[in-house]
């Protein structure tokens, strides 16, 4: 087992199961199920395979896996409360609220896993997100990357109509938004290209399913 397959099986034996609960009564009864423990748990996975990948140019220790792991699995839980863009203030209101009430240590990196769930919503990318070994970096595109491809038309169909966006202007909103997701993943992730062209396929698949409705509306 590599050192960061290591650091991954002990950071989910110490947070995922018990996070992972609190998410998914968070979203009890919430009628958001593109968004929900669900969601937060693919999250997670595609952070691993960012991971994975960075692991072989950088040297990522435990504390930052870890802190990606807590970050993934409170990203979306302020859209209990704020269906809006700007729900990640939310989000880290909860994250922090929760390592209140139950008394727990707060991880090392704490200030930055809040920064990293207030922002991961910001598709404007703003330069410290294009950093690919930052927690913000890793938590944003692989929450862009469960935007693309099969789910990824239903989370941003469900989401945008719960927004308000008229059906008429969902293909338009949606494209934009994926266009601006996959340019921040290549231009973070470059140094990887086979990692890089395996979601390109996945982005593709959701720009043409919202280019062909835009054609039938």
């Amino acid at each position: 087992m590599s050192d960061i397959q290591n650091h991954i099986k002990i950071a989910e034996e110490k947070w995922l199961k018990q996070l992972h609960s609190y998410c998914e009564k968070l979203f009890d009864g919430k009628k958001i199920l593109s968004h929900d423990h669900t969601h937060h748990l693919r999250v997670w996975e595609y952070s691993k395979e960012i991971l994975e990948a960075l692991s072989t140019s950088f040297d990522l220790d435990y504390e930052f896996i870890e802190s990606t792991l807590i970050a993934s699995q409170f990203h979306d839980t302020g859209l209990t409360q704020n269906l809006n863009e700007d729900h990640g203030k939310e989000s880290r209101i909860i994250c922090s609220d929760y390592f209140e009430k139950i008394n727990l240590n707060k991880p090392e990196n704490f200030e930055a896993i809040l920064h990293a769930i207030e922002m991961h919503d910001d598709k404007n990318y703003k330069q410290e997100n294009i950093r690919p070994n930052s927690i913000l970096s890793v938590l944003s595109a692989a929450d862009d990357l469960d935007a693309f491809g099969n789910i990824g038309v239903i989370r941003y169909t469900e989401i945008y109509l719960l927004r308000g966006i008229h059906l008429k202007n969902l293909p338009n909103s949606v494209i934009q938004n994926l266009d601006n997701r996959f340019a921040n993943f290549e231009r973070a992730y470059k140094n990887f290209p086979e990692f890089v062209e395996k979601h390109r396929d996945r982005y593709l698949a959701s720009k043409v399913f919202f280019e062909n409705l835009k054609k039938e509306l």
